[in-house]
């Protein structure tokens, strides 16, 4: 994580996902594993999958990642470019950069369209404090994703495996009508659209 850079967009409000990848503020650029920056308005009207991995993960968390890899793969095309898949670590303290990178290139492969970002310890208080996560069960990552709206609230939290993409890709086709998230107006009637179409 590198602290510094571009400021988040004014227009962007402060959610409940700038809370927890930007917990030092939105002036943090945040880089991904594999180097890439992830700015906090880079997020800026998309919605967001957020899942929890570390290196040592257990087979119930290295499932869960290749679910939601599968998922982000084969989204409609429509919906491609609307959704980001993020996996944040919760190991800081084994997992930097590097290490974390190589999980992603076993369990998934290159050219994944998982962004995975490393942790510190300010990230591991927001996210003790964002899901009620006790923090003696770090570095165990909770068993949980989270799909954000387009303003970075908390839309869906998931928990249990393994995952159920169609349930979850079909919230994200309606969640992606919600043009104003979750608090502002009402869908357009095309709210219940299959998410195949």
């Amino acid at each position: 994580m590198t602290i510094g850079g571009a400021a988040a967009a004014a227009d962007r409000p402060s959610g409940e996902l700038d809370g927890l990848l930007w917990p030092h503020g939105p002036s943090e650029v945040r880089h991904d594993a594999s180097g890439v920056p992830l700015p906090a308005d880079a997020l800026r009207d998309r919605l967001a999958v957020v899942t929890f991995v570390r290196a040592d993960c257990t087979v119930l968390c290295v499932t869960r990642t290749m679910d939601l890899d599968r998922l982000a793969r084969t989204l409609p095309e429509r919906l491609r470019g609307r959704v980001v898949f993020l996996a944040v670590d919760t190991d800081p303290a084994a997992d930097d950069a590097l290490r974390l990178q190589a999980f992603a290139e076993s369990v998934v492969g290159r050219g994944s369209p998982l962004r995975f970002l490393t942790s510190d310890e300010a990230g591991m208080k927001a996210l003790t404090r964002k899901l009620g996560y006790p923090a003696a069960s770090l570095p165990e990552p909770p068993p949980t994703v989270l799909l954000f709206d387009r303003r970075g609230a908390i839309a869906m939290s998931y928990g249990g495996d393994p995952i159920d993409a169609p349930r979850l890709q079909r919230d994200i086709a309606v969640l992606d009508t919600f043009t104003q998230g979750l608090d502002g107006p009402a869908p357009a009637a095309t709210a219940g659209m299959d998410a195949s179409r």
